[in-house]
């Protein structure tokens, strides 16, 4: 890979309009991808066209949809994608490092909590990128050398 990716991560819209929000996030630079960490994640089917590489899982308040977990290989990395209700992140992020450990992701990213989060962690970066339906969203860059870096909004 030779030019820096950029992703942008969304989670918990909530059937909130996402089009003031994507209108923000390009502003920002050029969108390789787009993850959506579930609770609204049929709000982003109406841009599709626009974003060709969308990645989704569904969450809590989700009624259709077959993924609560998917492992995303994309610009030379492991994405391990959830909305993070199974995982009880609300009050303990060790079932997830423990699974993002298993499936040997290099991000591990969720949602349902509606509160921005940002670490690394024995090399390995997990993300929340906030609710969307306040507003919240991030952008994950992967670099030329392959580092990974969120920008929180």
């Amino acid at each position: 890979m030779n030019t820096q990716k950029r992703i942008l991560v969304l989670s918990d819209s909530h059937g909130y309009s996402l089009s003031n929000l994507l209108m923000k996030a390009e502003t920002l630079g050029r969108i390789d991808a787009v993850f959506h960490l579930g609770d609204g994640h049929r709000d982003m089917d109406r841009y599709l066209a626009e974003f060709p590489s969308v990645y989704r899982v569904i969450g809590n308040c989700d009624f259709c949809g077959d993924d609560r977990e998917v492992l995303v290989p994309l610009f030379g990395k492991r994405f391990l994608l959830t909305h993070g209700h199974a995982y009880h992140v609300k009050s303990t992020l060790s079932l997830l490092k423990s699974r993002a450990h298993e499936t040997e992701a290099d991000c591990a990213l969720f949602g349902h909590t509606h509160t921005p989060y940002n670490e690394y962690d024995s090399g390995r970066l997990y993300l929340n990128p906030g609710a969307a339906c306040e507003g919240r969203f991030s952008i994950l860059r992967v670099e030329k050398n392959g580092d990974l870096y969120a920008e929180m909004y």
